[in-house]
């Protein structure tokens, strides 16, 4: 059209105004064609980048994700020791750790794939749009879970510790008490003849019947949180628990 219009301008002077109206027109749509096309190819190859990126790290916050779940789904057995107990809530914790770690990329994610939906046509009409969707419903389900997960896991924790130590500090004090009335009971003296010593013997055997007696309730209540502590605790834990209400005849 620039060519052959300034060509027809000349032999149709008449027309010029025109014809050269027209060819000014074409060629000033044209340009604006092959603009919009530029750019819009810059924008469909900036969208393209952006989705790979969007994509390439979800996925790997997601394989994170994943594996960390998958350890809190099958944690290791809860001890019956306090201080390994303690170790086990600090392991927890570290989740937590990681995960905060993890947050601003996944709020970044969550933030651009949003983003990438409110320009797309709508997930129920953009394939590529459904796509990130399902991706970010992933992303945030697993996430919540893991939170739930490690909350959980914590306050199972703290439940066997709290047991743990009120079973050991018990069974400690009860196990020093019999053995404080076992060599009571060794160091008695053999009856006497003396009516004034056989009454304090007799005094001193009432005394070591009560303090009997009143253990019996102390170890009632051991040998119940001990067999708390065990339904509480795991696998290998259990044995040790059992023997050392055994190991004392409790």
């Amino acid at each position: 059209m620039n060519k052959t219009g300034p060509q027809l301008l000349e032999l149709s002077p008449g027309e010029g105004f025109s014809i050269q109206e027209k060819y000014v027109a074409a060629d000033t749509l044209y340009s604006q064609i092959k603009e919009d096309v530029k750019k819009r190819a810059v924008a469909l190859d900036e969208a393209i980048s952006q989705s790979t990126q969007f994509h390439d790290k979800i996925d790997q916050i997601l394989e994170s994700l994943e594996r960390i779940v998958e350890r809190l789904r099958q944690p290791p057995s809860i001890s019956a020791e306090v201080e390994k107990i303690k170790e086990q809530i600090s392991e927890n914790k570290n989740v937590s750790v990681d995960m905060e770690k993890l947050q601003p990329l996944y709020e970044t994610l969550k933030q651009r794939g949003e983003e990438m939906i409110a320009r797309s046509g709508g997930t129920d009409k953009d394939i590529s749009a459904k796509a990130v969707q399902d991706k970010l419903d992933q992303m945030v389900f697993i996430w919540e879970n893991i939170h739930t997960l490690v909350e959980e896991r914590e306050a199972k924790l703290l439940d066997v510790m709290e047991l743990a130590e009120k079973f050991w500090c018990d069974h400690m004090s009860l196990v020093v008490t019999i053995k404080d009335t076992q060599d009571f009971i060794r160091d008695l003296e053999d009856a006497g003849i003396d009516p004034s010593v056989v009454k304090q013997q007799q005094e001193a055997a009432e005394a070591i019947r009560e303090e009997i007696d009143g253990l019996q309730e102390e170890l009632d209540i051991v040998i119940n949180l001990g067999s708390e502590l065990i339904a509480a605790c795991g696998e290998p834990d259990k044995p040790i628990v059992k023997k050392s209400i055994d190991e004392h005849g409790f």
